[in-house]
């Protein structure tokens, strides 16, 4: 049976803020080394990010960094950080990285709607916040619901192939019936990855959409649940292996050494939520 080993990884959030105790940069040299240490050891075919590249566009506090002095961070991340990766990599858009569809693509090289094909998967990149591009206020984004027509699209170009939908986000509550409908019935669809809330969890979509789930892809930059300042999901990423019969997937802390109110902690490697998702159009 072969293998394919792919890495997801959402909301690394090169800012003007730092977390735990490490600034931005320093948290992107971080990053940068331990995943081309990783794919020294043992390679992996591909690194998926799922958005939130910066704060470029913001709502809150002294706004994006676009409009308030001009600064692309998502620019930064791809010619000071993602080029210096040893491992072919894909950037999909977040609801900080409101750039237009041509700003988009100079800026990463991809699209806002895409898709490519890796370990005998094809795996479709779906933009749920294009409700608003290019914005001249300060802004978080617009949710848009998942584009049905353009996954069917991609699923028609290979018909054969087994399917992943990641996103930076899929917001079950502003999801017509039609998207858990589809999900059903196209039992290709083996699992949807994303990120945007910077937890790690498993979300089973229940029976109307076919009991498939959503794995929650943590974060590189703050938690989204801490216990007293001490963050509950660390730094780190999705490890996926791409086989003949499903997925294997589990989000991997590496041992860092943080700041939690100024006081040293050590934090060791850990895995969480591993599990495998057998291949549903293989059930009988």
């Amino acid at each position: 049976m072969s293998e394919t080993k792919v890495i997801f990884c959402s909301d690394v959030h090169l800012c003007h803020l730092d977390w735990y105790g490490r600034s931005s940069a320093d948290r992107m040299e971080n990053m940068i080394d331990t995943f081309n240490r990783l794919f020294e050891e043992n390679p992996y075919e591909k690194i998926v990010f799922l958005g939130d590249y910066s704060l470029d566009f913001w709502k809150w506090d002294i706004g994006g960094s676009v409009l308030r002095e001009g600064v692309s961070n998502t620019d930064n991340f791809v010619k000071h950080y993602a080029k210096r990766l040893k491992a072919d990599y894909y950037m999909a858009p977040g609801n900080h990285d409101l750039y237009g569809y041509e700003s988009w693509k100079k800026i990463t090289g991809t699209d806002r709607d895409d898709a490519f094909v890796v370990g005998g998967y094809l795996i479709i990149s779906c933009d749920n916040f294009s409700g608003v591009l290019d914005p001249d206020f300060h802004s978080d984004g617009i949710y848009t619901p998942t584009k049905l027509e353009f996954i069917r699209e991609k699923m028609a170009e290979y018909p054969e192939l087994p399917v992943i939908l990641c996103g930076h986000f899929f917001d079950k509550t502003k999801e017509p019936e039609a998207f858990f409908e589809f999900l059903k019935q196209e039992k290709r669809i083996t699992l949807l990855i994303c990120g945007h809330d910077h937890v790690v969890a498993i979300e089973d979509l229940g029976e109307r959409a076919g009991n498939v789930s959503i794995y929650h892809d943590g974060h590189y930059s703050y938690s989204g649940i801490e216990h007293d300042g001490t963050p509950e999901f660390m730094w780190g990423f999705c490890e996926a292996v791409l086989s003949d019969e499903g997925i294997e997937i589990a989000y991997v802390e590496l041992a860092n050494t943080i700041m939690v109110q100024d006081i040293p902690m050590e934090h060791t490697y850990r895995e969480r939520q591993r599990r495998f998702f057998r291949r549903r159009d293989l059930e009988s």
